[in-house]
């Protein structure tokens, strides 16, 4: 005999929503199984003496919401194995333990869904007229708990709060999205919405399995907090023709200098250690992205989807050993990364894929890339004391007198002392910004002297020490 079930929606409480096919398949039933028995549907159950037990057990024995969906799921199919079942549960649209049931179905399983009246229809009907927009999204409280993302431009319906645990976790994760104040709907079936400011989400008198809290949409000029597609839009706003001037005449190319002067007023709040800046610049620096996925969408070349899935795919594709389950042990994956550019680029050997570097980056970081790609040729390699040797050597032919002499032999000390930083894991971006920012400190604190070299040595000696 298959396994077969039968779900059933008994709504959000009121037996007469339920409708005539649903109440014919409980009273012909030969066995109901109530996802809990904290409904009100039960009572009238007793009251049809239709005989029923439930799951309640399951929740004190489940650790965690998973848990609970794949154990209801696999005790439903193993009970379906020696006879149908009619599972009984308040919404299955937004239930967790229906896809459960769908996931472990087995080969010769029957899983049948009987469309009711769920949580969604009857508190839209209660608060429908309250929403700005048609756009709606209804999710369990389960899994709104283990989400990863909630977009504050769609009216959000989160279904089964029944507990004040679970309600705190559900507004600490609005929080990240709204503020404390803003406004939700608290909804129970029977009663008119109340509305309630975020903070007093799990402050309310009543929690059970009937509970629910709608989140009206929200556009961005109402909120204080944002998403990327708040950005996205605001971005669209400033280009438009009734926009913004400046904005709306920028190219890539005049934009070009921002994107590296964003970038480094970031590098610099690492440096300060101070998260609130870096936050701040790290906005900035994103911003830059959105204008000219902006600009390229005006012109049909690419869009910010184009720019998120391009990087997306990269990520996934150079890290097998995360989303393939490819083993690869900590010693290999430079070289597996290595390995994969190089399919990507078509490009096989050390030589080719020199070509890959952007000559358009600062020297010293094009430097650093390029020294990092001969590092992998078969050539002996030089030790830090042969690089400080070359230095001393190259750095004393500048007496020549010769000007454009003189101008290769500091190229070539540049690209020494890069490969030097590089050789003792330094960025020589940074250290030659750093000691910028040193002469500037000591030139406003009156410290200057261009002939004091008695300095930090600690490069040097590292190098000694080698």
């Amino acid at each position: 005999m298959n396994p077969r079930i039968v779900v059933v929606s008994l709504g959000p409480g009121d037996p007469e929503l339920m409708n005539y096919k649903t109440v014919r398949i409980l009273k012909s039933a030969d066995s109901i199984i109530l996802r809990t028995g904290v409904h009100p549907v039960a009572s009238w159950l007793k009251e049809q003496n239709l005989s029923f037990s439930t799951l309640d057990f399951l929740y004190e024995a489940s650790e965690d919401f998973d848990q609970l969906s794949n154990e209801t799921a696999n005790f439903l199919w193993k009970k379906a194995g020696s006879s149908p079942i009619v599972y009984g549960i308040p919404d299955p649209f937004s239930d967790d333990t229906v896809r459960a049931l769908f996931f472990s179905r087995p080969a010769d399983g029957m899983l049948e869904i009987v469309p009711g009246v769920g949580y969604t229809d009857t508190f839209l009907s209660l608060s429908g007229v309250l929403l700005p927009a048609a756009d709606l999204r209804s999710v369990s409280s389960c899994s709104l708990a283990e989400s990863k993302s909630f977009n504050p431009n769609i009216s959000l319906l989160v279904t089964e709060i029944d507990q004040p645990l679970l309600a705190g976790q559900i507004k600490v994760f609005l929080s990240d999205y709204l503020e404390d104040d803003h406004p939700i709907l608290f909804l129970h079936s029977g009663t008119s919405p109340l509305s309630i400011p975020l903070y007093e989400l799990d402050r309310q008198p009543r929690y059970d399995h009937l509970t629910s809290v709608l989140i009206p949409a929200s556009a961005f000029r109402s909120r204080q907090r944002f998403v990327i597609s708040d950005l996205v839009e605001i971005m669209d706003t400033l280009r438009a023709p009734d926009g913004c001037p400046w904005d709306s005449r920028q190219t890539h190319q005049s934009l070009r200098q921002y994107m590296a002067e964003e970038a480094w007023e970031a590098i610099a709040a690492i440096d300060e250690q101070d998260p609130d800046h870096l936050a701040e610049e790290l906005g900035d620096l994103l911003f830059q992205i959105v204008f000219h996925s902006s600009i390229g969408k005006s012109f049909d070349e690419f869009t910010i989807q184009d720019v998120i899935s391009s990087i997306c795919r990269k990520m996934i594709r150079r890290h097998p050993h995360v989303f393939d389950n490819t083993v690869c042990s900590p010693s290999e994956l430079s070289g597996k990364w290595e390995e994969i550019k190089r399919l990507e680029t078509g490009r096989q050997s050390v030589s080719e894929s020199l070509s890959d570097v952007s000559s358009a980056l600062p020297a010293l970081i094009y430097a650093g890339k390029v020294i990092k790609k001969c590092r992998q040729l078969p050539f002996p390699q030089r030790t830090a004391k042969d690089l400080v040797s070359e230095i001393c050597r190259t750095a004393a032919s500048l007496d020549s007198g010769d000007p454009d002499s003189e101008k290769d032999v500091i190229g070539r000390l540049l690209y020494l002392l890069a490969e030097l930083s590089y050789q003792n894991h330094l960025d020589a971006e940074l250290l030659l910004h750093h000691e910028v920012d040193r002469v500037i400190r000591s030139v406003q604190t009156g410290n200057f002297d261009p002939s004091d070299i008695q300095r930090d040595r600690s490069i040097e000696k590292n190098v000694e020490n080698r």
